[in-house]
């Protein structure tokens, strides 16, 4: 389990384009292992959709000379990499269901 924390003063679409590829990152690569599984991963989940919440709040960005916005990107949902979470979702519920109805 790693964490990753990104600071720094970011106009809403900067911001949004960061959560949308750390969204995507944990997606695929923050549930392998039981700790990340249970918590981990939707702590971080929830944690990158507070920070989502708060920057779509802001007002568009003037553009600064000699800067340049970070490409917004394809929202999390549209980027194949965020379906890999599927596979050890789907092994939970299996799992779950069948210590479910073996204690029956």
């Amino acid at each position: 389990m790693r964490w990753h924390k990104v600071d720094g003063p970011f106009c809403a679409i900067c911001g949004v384009a960061l959560v949308r590829e750390l969204t995507t990152k944990t997606l695929w690569q923050g549930w392998w292992g039981v700790g990340s599984l249970i918590v981990g991963t939707p702590f971080a989940l929830l944690s990158n959709w507070g920070a989502y919440r708060k920057l779509r709040r802001l007002q568009p960005a003037i553009p600064v000379p000699g800067t340049r916005q970070l490409p917004l990107g394809k929202p999390v949902l549209h980027r194949p990499l965020a379906y890999v979470a599927l596979v050890p979702l789907i092994w939970a519920a299996t799992v779950l269901t069948h210590v479910i109805t073996s204690a029956a």
